[in-house]
């Protein structure tokens, strides 16, 4: 695995290279800001499997150089880990907003460097799968997309904001600290009757109503505190830590109102045929191994049930 360090710290840049060898990773390169990050990446002819960006960094900071380094090409999924001083929540957040994957607080030990790029090989296998749309390009005619995607597909659809990969989310609520659980709520939004939509529509119209629908999530959710994945079957997952959240009837309203203002530039999508579930909200799980598991599928599950009995109320 050929890994790139970036920190403006000297010990740093002297301790990772003993820390990485102690757990046989011997393929590391190290860059001391991020305009030099970004040279070394370009200037390379066998492209970098991983990045640990360290986000305290003057000039560019390791926030702004993740969002570049998202641009080059050939770097769109590579895995991204923040090596940061800063836990608090915001910052955090924007990292994984601009494309982080993970990230490994400082101090930090071997175990921890082990343990997060081990994680980070396997995003490294699981990107291969991921089905990768640039939603900027969905609106514009003869855009081609995928023929073969499917439902259930975790498409990603870059360029929205707030959205990740759902791996990336799974990586940002196994490593909440327990003692801030009750700060955060998770919830799932469904688009009812998926199957129904998606059976009736082209893949381009479909792709273009779920980035319609996660850029309607950001219009109603403070963005500071918001992170979304899309996980496939019309579902979205979304986890926020803003105290002003709406109560899930009012922002199932409210977002279903901004959906029906939209023009969704679909012919064959008749925009009254659609409709959101929100799932009532749920801190995660305590358990930080079942952490993921059991968040996500409470809380798509909620989604689903919400939807259930709105079709036995009609």
């Amino acid at each position: 695995m050929k890994i790139l360090a970036v920190d403006d710290d000297p010990f740093i840049l002297e301790l990772l290279p003993a820390m990485f060898e102690q757990a046989d990773l011997n393929d590391l390169h190290t860059a001391p800001s991020g305009p030099a990050a970004l040279d070394m990446i370009k200037a390379q002819k066998v492209p970098f499997d991983c990045m640990l960006l360290d986000v305290d960094m003057p000039e560019m900071d390791g926030i702004e150089l993740c969002r570049r380094i998202r641009t080059v090409p050939g770097y769109e999924d590579k895995p991204i880990l923040m090596l940061t001083a800063k836990t608090d929540s915001i910052s955090i957040e924007k990292a994984f907003a601009a494309g982080a994957n993970d990230y490994i607080a400082k101090p930090f030990n071997l175990k921890d460097i082990y343990n997060r790029i081990r994680v980070a090989e396997r995003l490294l296998v699981s990107s291969k799968t991921i089905k990768r749309i640039d939603a900027n390009d969905l609106s514009k005619e003869g855009t081609q997309v995928p023929e073969d995607i499917t439902l259930g597909d975790k498409v990603f659809l870059a360029n929205v904001g707030r959205l990740i990969l759902s791996f990336s989310l799974g990586n940002y609520i196994t490593q909440l600290d327990r003692s801030e659980l009750d700060n955060y709520q998770v919830f799932g939004v469904s688009i009812d009757d998926a199957e129904r939509i998606f059976e009736q529509t082209s893949q381009q119209g479909f792709l273009h109503l779920l980035t319609s629908v996660a850029e309607t999530l950001t219009d109603l959710i403070t963005c500071p505190h918001l992170l979304m994945s899309y996980e496939g079957n019309g579902a979205f997952l979304c986890i926020t830590r803003d105290p002003n959240l709406p109560e899930w009837d009012r922002m199932e309203a409210g977002l279903q109102a901004k959906l029906d203002a939209l023009d969704l530039l679909s012919d064959d999508l008749k925009q009254e045929s659609i409709s959101l579930s929100v799932g009532t909200p749920i801190a995660p799980n305590a358990n930080r191994t079942q952490r993921v598991k059991k968040t996500f599928e409470r809380a798509l599950s909620r989604a689903e049930m919400r939807y259930a009995s709105k079709c036995a109320a009609a």
